[in-house]
């Protein structure tokens, strides 16, 4: 996509599998993945929303189910959305089937849009409009009935099977890989917990408790990056904020953020924004009149 693309974490709602979220006028948000699954519904006029390398051009109406995993973000000209968020170990009990399992893995591996004249639209939506409606109001056992409209909504995707106008899959990330997730989530937790320090490969690998050549070998296959590009580009990302927002030192910033000097920081600075820390904050603070944060 062209953008930074970092974990999301910390917007369930604690005990909770279930989250729901109303956006306004101009929805606006950076590239992010998680490993809850997305079911966006369009109530405005119109919505982009780019998928790994794609961006879906919605209308009023249409549905876009976003996988676990895939890298997406929410771009000018998106408008009233609904969003709902569940972990898929909701559907996925003890007494789930290998069969069935793997029908789930079939169905969310891949992010699909279903068009808002897809036959099974109106019961799709019927079912979201509950989920919110019990959320809302929230009436005694009003997360059982949202768990149970969430069964439903499955089985209805499941048994329809709705026409897809676009399918987004990303490539070697399969739906039930969950360790692959508890790798990538263990791993970016640490890389943007210690970005400011000096983060050796070693210290990464005995946190999790592998050793650094898997480490290596599957963020790369996972990110399609380096374990040590995504760290710099992460630390770039935050030391524009300080470019923008603090007085220090180009000097400062760089060691702050956990470069060796500030050399290795204005080449990788470069190669990300096209311009020097120095340039970047030159241009952009000029449309800076107050912060508040």
């Amino acid at each position: 996509m062209g953008v930074p693309t970092f974990l999301e974490t910390g917007h369930m709602e604690e005990g909770f599998p279930i989250r729901v979220i109303h956006t306004g006028d101009q929805f606006n948000f950076a590239a992010h993945w998680h490993d809850e699954v997305e079911l966006v519904v369009v109530n405005g006029k119109s919505a982009r929303i780019g998928v790994n390398d794609h961006v879906c051009e919605l209308g009023q109406g249409d549905v876009l189910l976003i996988k676990p995993g895939d890298v997406h973000c929410f771009l000018p000209g998106t408008e009233h959305l609904t969003i709902i968020l569940f972990r898929l170990e909701l559907l996925t009990g003890s007494f789930t089937t290998e069969a069935e399992i793997q029908d789930l893995g079939e169905l969310f591996n891949k992010t699909t849009v279903i068009p808002s004249n897809a036959g099974s639209r109106n019961n799709l939506v019927q079912y979201i409009d509950a989920i919110i409606a019990e959320k809302k109001n929230r009436k005694p056992g009003y997360r059982w009935l949202m768990v149970s409209r969430l069964y439903d909504l499955m089985v209805l995707l499941l048994r329809t099977k709705p026409p897809v106008t676009d399918q987004l899959t990303s490539v070697g990330w399969p739906c039930t890989s969950s360790k692959k997730f508890e790798f990538l989530e263990s791993v970016c937790e640490y890389l943007e917990d210690h970005y400011a320090e000096p983060i050796k490969l070693e210290q990464v690998a005995e946190h999790i408790k592998f050793s650094k050549f898997h480490v290596c070998k599957l963020f790369k296959e996972i990110k399609g990056v380096t374990l040590m590009e995504y760290l710099n580009h992460f630390r770039i990302i935050k030391s524009e904020w300080a470019l923008l927002f603090r007085q220090d030192s180009i000097l400062d910033v760089a060691i702050g953020h956990g470069f060796n000097n500030v050399n290795s920081y204005n080449r990788l600075f470069k190669k990300y924004n096209d311009c020097t820390p120095s340039e970047f904050r030159k241009k952009h603070r000029t449309n800076i009149t107050k912060y508040e944060g």
